[in-house]
């Protein structure tokens, strides 16, 4: 029996706690670590920690579809112009006036937050000038017609003008400047070990169930799992897929999954004309890239065997993928089917491109970010393998992977990512920021690690993206056709979001992957 397994099966038995669960406290383990300045690193963890304490002008519920936020409705006045109507009466958690001038300021503060390795800035794309209108009507003019402008807003965090002024994330770690409007205020915050909040009583919506929460960042999956089975955290995200199949059969654990809006897939290197971590067949340095040839990223495409790496790495948790956004995002019955394994045509493709013994490169990843990504990692590399391209995997730490693969700046052959594209719940997010070309005047391509560039497809990308009206659908649909037949991204699969609580405790997962308190509440 794998060890994981074994341990859930010893504690189960042992049924270490047998209390009810404790009214208005809750601790919850987290995988990842998280900054809580709301507008530093536009990352699922971190946007996850602000919803808690900030809010945006536009929520978005469990399924992903936008909600009344700080604003309780929006529309298009023209093409170009955005009409936000403010909620009133909503007051920060130090008792200031919510106004459109904290909305400015927030908006404001986004590009000009320095030495950011993240930033939010595609969020605000066409925006070209904010209009207080009054002090609760806000209006967004935009260089372009943007009817996704809404999503794109749930992930832009108001914070107070007064209390963020001239802030810089260590005044939000301290908690001088992490004033917000959320459900809970903050107590105590350190960095990759634990945040303390307590209930907003101030707060103008539902109130959360629990006036105090404690968020422990506990990165190993053992760790985590034994943390939940002995009492100590009362829910845990990201559950391996192992332990959730054994979970599911106890009577003393809910678990709680939904397939999320994140898609993984492989991105390859195509920009740089040579890397270092590229060899040939007999492990000397290549003197050209082999990824810019389009056979060779065909022949990856084809060397991997989606379904079994499903089935293997994930234990059947995540669904084969075509494309890079979720089948569901779009009318029913477009997506784009996976493609189905062929070792042997990957090994007649990278003949036909001049490697007929084939190529070695270096596959990186994660191994604490995303479902399983070291144990995904290993198998897509032995597949690749397999086909002729012998692959180095290299897991690392979040904290030194993403420093390592920074936009334009990555010497990383082939690496293993996921998008997440619940702002727009449509291919818009996915296609602008991987397959678009970087643009950092226009804020495209911000997550194109692997500096893919295609005119003709920039050309699609954008037509679509800025289009209203009922050819925009059509046209996204065509964009992530010719993104998938140039391969600057491969997908694998849609992953899956998988909680487990004690008795007691009901959750609902969130399709963004984001855990938030909310969610959980007293059976």
């Amino acid at each position: 029996m794998p060890p994981t397994k074994l341990l859930v099966a010893l504690l189960l038995c042992a049924s270490l706690w047998g209390g009810p669960v404790v009214a208005q406290e809750l601790t919850v383990g987290l995988r990842s670590e998280f900054y809580i300045d709301p507008h530093y690193l536009f990352l699922g963890p971190n946007m996850a920690a602000a919803r808690h304490l900030y809010e945006a002008l536009v929520d978005r519920d469990a399924d992903a579809r936008p909600q009344p936020g700080l604003a309780e409705s929006w529309q298009m006045v023209d093409d170009k112009i955005w009409e936000f109507k403010l909620r009133r009466g909503v007051v920060f958690h130090d008792g200031g006036k919510f106004t459109a001038a904290d909305v400015v300021f927030s908006i404001d503060r986004v590009p000009n937050l320095a030495n950011n390795p993240g930033p939010y800035t595609p969020n605000l794309r066409t925006i070209v000038r904010t209009e207080v209108v009054d002090d609760y009507t806000i209006r967004f003019h935009t260089d372009r017609p943007n009817p996704v402008l809404p999503g794109q807003l749930t992930n832009i965090f108001i914070v107070s003008a007064k209390a963020a002024a001239d802030a810089v994330p260590a005044d939000f770690a301290s908690g001088e400047a992490a004033i917000g409007t959320g459900p809970f205020k903050l107590v105590s915050y350190s960095r990759g070990e634990r945040m303390v909040v307590e209930r907003n009583e101030r707060y103008w919506g539902a109130k959360p169930a629990w006036q105090r929460v404690t968020f422990k960042v506990m990165t190993n999956n053992s760790s985590r799992l034994a943390a939940l089975l002995s009492g100590d955290v009362d829910l845990i995200e990201e559950l391996p897929p192992s332990d959730a199949v054994e979970l599911s059969k106890s009577s003393k654990v809910n678990v709680f999954r939904r397939v999320s809006d994140r898609v993984m897939y492989l991105l390859p290197n195509v920009g740089a004309e040579t890397l270092p971590l590229l060899t040939d067949a007999e492990g000397a340095p290549l003197a050209d890239n082999p990824l810019r040839d389009l056979r060779v990223r065909q022949a990856i495409s084809k060397a991997l065997d989606r379904q079994l790496l499903v089935d293997r790495a994930l234990d059947g948790q995540a669904v084969p993928a075509g494309q890079i956004v979720p089948a569901e995002f779009g009318s029913p019955g477009t997506a784009l089917a996976a493609e189905k394994a062929d070792p042997a045509g990957a090994q007649r493709l990278l003949a036909e491109a001049g490697l007929p013994k084939g190529f070695g490169l270096t596959l990186a990843c994660t191994n604490d970010r995303y479902v399983n990504d070291a144990r995904v990692c290993q198998s897509v590399g032995q597949m690749l393998t397999r086909a002729g391209i012998k692959s180095k995997v290299e897991a690392l730490p979040g904290s030194v992977f993403f420093p390592k693969i920074r936009v334009t700046k990555s010497e990383m052959p082939l690496i293993l990512y996921g998008t997440s594209s619940s702002s727009t719940r449509d291919a818009t997010h996915a296609l602008s920021l991987v397959l678009h070309s970087y643009d950092a005047e226009q804020d495209f391509g911000q997550s194109n690690r692997g500096n893919f560039r295609d005119a003709g497809l920039d050309n699609i990308i954008e037509a679509a993206v800025f289009t209203v009206g009922e050819r925009r659908e059509p046209m996204l649909r065509a964009a992530m056709a010719e993104g998938m037949r140039l391969l600057g991204a491969i997908p694998l699969y849609n992953q899956m979001t998988i909680a487990a609580a004690r008795k007691g405790i009901t959750y609902t997962p969130r399709m963004d992957e984001q855990l938030v308190a909310t969610g959980a509440r007293p059976e």
